[in-house]
């Protein structure tokens, strides 16, 4: 599939049937996020994939971003070994965590199956059901299943209202 097809037919997709996503399906998500640039090519990310029904009535509940079970979520967390870290790495790791959303939400989309990245959930209680050791941060959540709806695709300013060329104020032309 052609990328910029994907990317200009990628939807958010918050609605989906019962079929489930075959466990050869979610390796490929999970090899194309890996393979995602990312900051030192350290690696930071850790990824739980939670395909129980128990677990994802859990999590739901502390996600109020997602609407509909989904077949499967992906948590994507990044690794410290560090106690704390400071704000430039934080932004770093919070930049790898969405490069390798990104690339699964694009795979998925060229599979047919529809994605979720959601940022909206109560950390204390995600961490608590996934059992998620300290050095690990909470990221992003990526909801996954075929989809039972076709969103529109949003508006979008044009390019030469939010690009400028060389300084802030000489609008892009193309």
């Amino acid at each position: 599939m052609d990328i910029m097809k994907t990317i200009y037919g990628r939807r958010s997709v918050r609605q989906y049937t019962d079929k489930q996503i075959d466990k050869d399906v979610l390796d490929k998500l999970l090899d194309a996020a890996i393979w995602a640039p990312n900051g030192g090519n350290r690696n930071p990310w850790r990824f739980i994939v939670v395909t129980s029904e128990a677990q994802k009535k859990l999590l739901l509940k502390f996600t109020p971003g997602v609407f509909d079970m989904p077949s499967a979520m992906v948590v994507i967390c990044t690794e410290s070994k560090q106690k704390s870290i400071n704000e430039n790495k934080r932004m770093i790791h919070m930049a790898d965590a969405a490069i390798a959303a990104e690339n699964i939400v694009l795979t998925a989309y060229s599979m047919g199956i529809g994605s979720c990245m959601v940022v909206s959930f109560a950390d204390i209680a995600i961490r608590k059901i996934l059992n998620l050791p300290d050095q690990l941060s909470l990221k992003i959540l990526v909801t996954l299943g075929y989809p039972d709806e076709s969103p529109e695709p949003p508006p979008r300013k044009p390019i030469t209202e939010i690009a400028f060329e060389n300084t802030y104020g000489n609008r892009w032309s193309s």
